[in-house]
């Protein structure tokens, strides 16, 4: 009796997390265009001359071959070419910290199914425009990720009038309440919700345009603090990520030696 050929599926895919398996081999996460969440084995991906190891490389956005047998936990990876890897050029630690960050919360997002839901084209979009921002507009970029992504799971914070009753936000007293759904007015708040400064709203209006804009460090540092503090009231299972967690702790190494150095006797 006749063997049936394994389909074979050829899709643009983010490289979501990667990790070793066996000697010599690698599983990766993948957020395919065309199947939604897949897991593939490369095979001999750590060796040096490895055609596949151009292709598990985490923040990657690569064009990939792999064998499709829906009862499989692993997909074989069978080949295919890198199309952008945003941390080749002008490479930082700003630049990493928020790539991986992002692709952590895409990849707790991610759909139980293997139906793509719009998930894979924010993910390009911001690899993409992180792989030609300026210095310093990662965060923003990062940021406009985030309400992205809130969106596509329909749970935007308000921002265009009191998220409780609908009045405007121009008098002074505003706050942003994560229960209520984002910004309320002066007489809306409660007493946990945390003030909110008018830059800071403006912050947060341009995360939904085109380009968001850059602020001062204060208020892009009260931006993130804000979106956290919403992300960790809607998403239960949300924590900050290991990237943010790593770039706020070498922050906090620099700006100790830098208080260090200002306490020296000249």
């Amino acid at each position: 009796m006749p063997v049936l050929p394994q389909p074979v599926v050829h899709s643009r895919a983010v490289v979501l997390r990667a990790w070793p398996s066996g000697e010599t081999s690698v599983v990766a996460s993948l957020l395919t265009e065309a199947r939604g969440y897949v897991r593939v084995i490369a095979k001999g991906a750590r060796q040096g001359l490895s055609r596949l190891q151009p292709l598990v490389g985490p923040g990657r956005l690569v064009e990939v071959e792999f064998g499709w047998s829906p009862g499989r936990e692993l997909q074989y990876l069978k080949g295919g070419s890198l199309l952008l890897d945003p941390l080749l050029d002008a490479n930082s630690l700003e630049r990493t910290a928020y790539a991986l960050s992002a692709l952590e919360l895409a990849d707790r997002c991610r759909p139980s199914g293997v139906r793509e839901t719009g998930l894979f084209g924010l993910c390009r979009r911001y690899l993409e425009m992180l792989s030609s921002c300026a210095a310093g507009d990662e965060a923003p970029l990062f940021y406009a990720f985030e309400t992205a992504l809130l969106e596509l799971q329909g749970i935007a914070p308000e921002l265009a009038a009191c998220a409780a009753c609908g009045g405007g936000l121009e008098a002074p007293g505003c706050r942003f309440s994560p229960a209520a759904g984002g910004a309320v007015c002066g007489a809306c708040a409660g007493a946990d919700d945390r003030p909110l400064a008018p830059e800071t709203l403006a912050a947060l209006r341009s995360l939904g345009g085109a380009a968001p804009e850059r602020s001062s460090r204060r208020t892009s540092r009260e931006t993130g603090i804000l979106l956290h503090r919403f992300l960790t009231y809607h998403l239960p299972e949300y924590r900050l990520p290991a990237g943010l967690e790593l770039l706020r702790a070498a922050r906090s190494a620099d700006a100790a030696a830098a208080a260090a150095k200002d306490d020296e006797p000249c």
